[in-house]
């Protein structure tokens, strides 16, 4: 009786030990799968497709084309997103200033571009 016994706790201690396997498994791959908080990203989308996306801790300067033909200068840099030039004949996206916060967006209609930052994207 006591072997049996005995068995049983090895098979429960067995499951046990691969349950925890598969938990921690899957922890790992979640954690991957899933942004940190914090890490804020900026999204650029054009015709409302995103089109790029960038960290917003990445400092980087990108010129952007427009379906129309036209383009902006993106700049990302400590933190800060702005459009320094634009073919757009009203420029208000070079006159909304840098933005740093997620749920902020720069946006220049003529070349149908809007520019984003979220957190965790």
């Amino acid at each position: 009786m006591s072997g049996s016994s005995s068995r049983q706790k090895q098979k429960r201690d067995a499951i046990l030990l691969i349950g925890l396997f598969v938990l921690a498994l899957l922890l790992l791959v979640f954690r991957r799968a899933v942004p940190k908080r914090g890490e804020m990203r900026v999204l650029i989308s054009q015709d409302g497709v995103v089109v790029h996306t960038y960290p917003l801790s990445e400092n980087r300067t990108e010129v952007i084309p427009a379906s129309n033909g036209g383009r902006n200068t993106l700049h990302i840099e400590n933190g800060a997103v702005w459009v320094s030039d634009a073919t757009c004949p009203d420029k208000i996206c070079e006159h909304s200033g840098k933005i740093t916060l997620p749920g902020e967006l720069i946006v220049c209609l003529p070349n149908r571009l809007i520019i984003q930052i979220v957190d965790g994207a």
